[in-house]
């Protein structure tokens, strides 16, 4: 299936987590968190290495548009796909199927985050490559899991069950339940079982089998495609699609169809993975000092542990303070507590309507 095979990589997102840095026009994908290339950057280059950028989808909003094609310009232009609202992954990953069936009646899709951070490169692609010969003699939706290494109750967890026959190099396994969210005792039973995965969002399958899925679990997302699909290349396709979006439930491809579909195939990843989705996560990929703290730009710091502090481009000075998220950049400044991280889109809805 590699060369029938598209990617996929959705770029959605307002930037609401990781204010003051991001912002609606600049969200996460679009940032250079970790070094001098951007996540979305990265996450091509990651994919590149088995699937070409000729075959590679973005798909995201107007407002984003600019900055994506600023950052990949060796990405065609014809393969940025604009949504006119944002209606989770099952009507992205919808449209998108859309667009390659135009192009290819025997593709296979590999559905990508932009805003993922990925250790080992190689085996990433490996994986990747295992799923695309995996397609080629199964007809299975795929989902790639994370084998826990904490009880995290933010993500999505898998159980897993019988082994797959079929890949040597690779081991595929049925997925049995999907668990969102559980509370942290749960998470820790979860964390001490062989049989559970975190569903990283990363996933693969033949554009007819997720189309197929889709026709079947979500009816009127399906028809509101198939209207959408009538109009692709018209003069009315930006009516269409704005009209069909603004009816689309907000609803996930994991909601949608991987919870009901008896044909989901789990493959345990090889490599590092973060979805990092709020300041917080810092502490996991750049790991912590002697004090516990996270600094990135100028700090200078006393009687100062447990902290994440970022600069842009000024000195911050902290002295007697623990446990603080401390943030400039864009001319703004933000200070709160670690544990309040998740919640940073409340006090974006207040800056935004122009503070107290």
């Amino acid at each position: 299936m590699v060369d029938h095979a598209y990617a996929v990589i959705m770029a959605g997102g307002r930037g609401e987590r990781f204010w003051p840095l991001s912002s609606k026009t600049v969200p996460k994908p679009f940032l250079p968190l970790f070094g001098t290339r951007t996540m979305i950057q990265e996450t091509v280059e990651r994919i590149t290495r088995v699937i070409p950028r000729e075959r590679l989808l973005i798909v995201l909003a107007q407002d984003h548009l600019p900055v994506a094609q600023a950052q990949l310009p060796e990405i065609p232009a014809h393969n940025f796909i604009v949504e006119p609202m944002g209606r989770d992954t099952a009507a992205c990953i919808g449209l998108a199927s859309l667009h390659i069936a135009q192009r290819d009646h025997h593709a296979a899709m590999v559905v990508l985050a932009a805003d993922h951070t990925i250790t080992g490169k190689e085996a990433f692609a490996a994986t990747i490559s295992s799923c695309l010969t995996f397609l080629a003699s199964h007809d299975y939706i795929i989902t790639i899991g994370i084998k826990p290494t904490r009880p995290e109750t933010g993500y999505g967890y898998i159980e897993l069950g019988d082994e797959i026959a079929g890949e040597a190099e690779q081991l595929f396994y049925r997925a049995l339940r999907f668990t969102e969210k559980p509370d942290r005792l749960q998470a820790a039973r979860y964390l001490s079982a062989d049989n559970y995965c975190w569903n990283s969002g990363i996933f693969a399958w033949k554009n007819s089998t997720i189309q197929e899925s889709i026709a079947s679990y979500m009816p009127a997302l399906w028809d509101g495609l198939m209207r959408i699909n009538s109009s692709l290349g018209s003069r009315e396709e930006a009516m269409v699609m704005k009209r069909e979006f603004s009816h689309f439930e907000r609803i996930s491809i994991d909601y949608g169809v991987l919870e009901k579909s008896p044909a989901v195939a789990v493959v345990p990843a090889s490599f590092g993975w973060d979805d990092i989705g709020t300041w917080t996560a810092f502490e996991r990929v750049l790991g912590l000092d002697e004090y516990r703290n996270v600094s990135m730009g100028r700090h200078v710091g006393k009687d100062t542990s447990g902290c994440i502090i970022y600069s842009q481009d000024q000195l911050v000075a902290t002295l007697g303070v623990k446990d603080l998220v401390i943030v400039q950049a864009e001319g703004k400044l933000l200070v709160c507590h670690k544990e309040k991280a998740p919640f940073l889109k409340e006090i974006v809805a207040m800056v935004e309507k122009g503070g107290a």
